[in-house]
């Protein structure tokens, strides 16, 4: 089934599109309303095709693959996204994390494939939110409050979330910065002592980029990142100083020094108190985060 503006949700009854906020290869998701009398409800729906396209399709039965086993690999791929909902439904009682409220599975008729709808309040986003908002370093020291918040209240549910970065941080109207997105969250018991690399390059902790025994500091370095980044004109540690254009191979060399233990400088507009906290965030050594 395709989604457009206009069109009403035939599993979640007097939910209508209203306009596409944003895809890419986590999905599509577009804001909804829901109209009682003169009352409307608004919410973000984020949708997930599985798989993505027929010629992904194609492209496992050309492994040598028949129906039956890509039913069953996609079928695992769907689970591990009911998993996510499950771990962002337990943790919506936290007021700095995403709450999600609802969810639907649809299969495709007649085809190999399903679309996940999830239901969850509507954010901005932290990219969006910078258009409009000044990060100063008080901004910076509340976003870094509120996600640490979320992240003492994960760790008590033994998780840890493996991929922090802006594209994960939302914005409520109220200006309280949110943690969403735990499709790579991870139980403390299996990953302490386990290799499971998950999460994204240029925000991940070196211990997981080099396959090493890992807990749940890194996520805490994942956050010194991202305020690194808000605190050193949106650039990363290494990276060329603005406005010296951004090429392939300083994000590469980048990414080496800081896997190699490199001295980061410190983010150029942080105060010297605020940078020696961001910087101890990211330690190479776990232990000293």
């Amino acid at each position: 089934m395709e989604y457009r503006k206009g069109m009403k949700i035939p599993s979640m009854p007097g939910w209508e599109i209203v306009r596409e906020l944003g895809s890419g290869s986590y999905g599509t998701v577009f804001e909804v309303h829901k109209r009682n009398f003169d009352v409307t409800v608004k919410a973000a729906l984020k949708m997930i095709r599985i798989p993505k396209s027929n010629s992904e399709i194609r492209e496992i039965m050309s492994e040598g693959m028949d129906e039956q086993s890509v039913t069953t690999y996609f079928e695992g791929v769907v689970k591990r996204y009911i998993k996510e909902i499950a771990v962002m439904s337990e943790l919506k009682s936290h007021p700095n994390i995403v709450a999600c409220e609802d969810y639907q599975v649809e299969a495709h008729a007649g085809n190999i494939g399903w679309d996940i709808l999830i239901r969850m309040e509507l954010l901005t986003t932290l990219t969006n939110y910078q258009l409009k908002n000044p990060m100063d370093e008080e901004t910076v020291k509340r976003l870094a409050i509120d996600i640490c918040e979320a992240l003492v209240f994960c760790q008590k549910k033994g998780l840890i979330h493996r991929d922090i970065k802006p594209a994960n941080i939302l914005v409520d109207t109220n200006g309280r910065f949110k943690l969403g997105d735990f499709g790579g969250a991870r139980t403390l018991d299996k990953t302490i002592g386990g290799y499971s690399k998950q999460g994204t390059e240029y925000y991940m902790a070196p211990e997981v980029y080099l396959g090493r025994p890992y807990g749940s500091t890194v996520d805490l370095y994942s956050l010194g990142l991202v305020l690194y980044r808000l605190m050193n004109g949106n650039r990363l540690p290494f990276y060329p100083a603005a406005p010296r254009p951004i090429e392939l191979s300083h994000r590469e060399n980048a990414l080496a020094a800081r896997m190699r233990g490199d001295v980061m400088p410190p983010p150029c507009n942080a105060s010297e108190e605020f940078a020696s906290i961001i910087l101890k965030a990211c330690a190479f050594d776990a232990k000293n985060r």
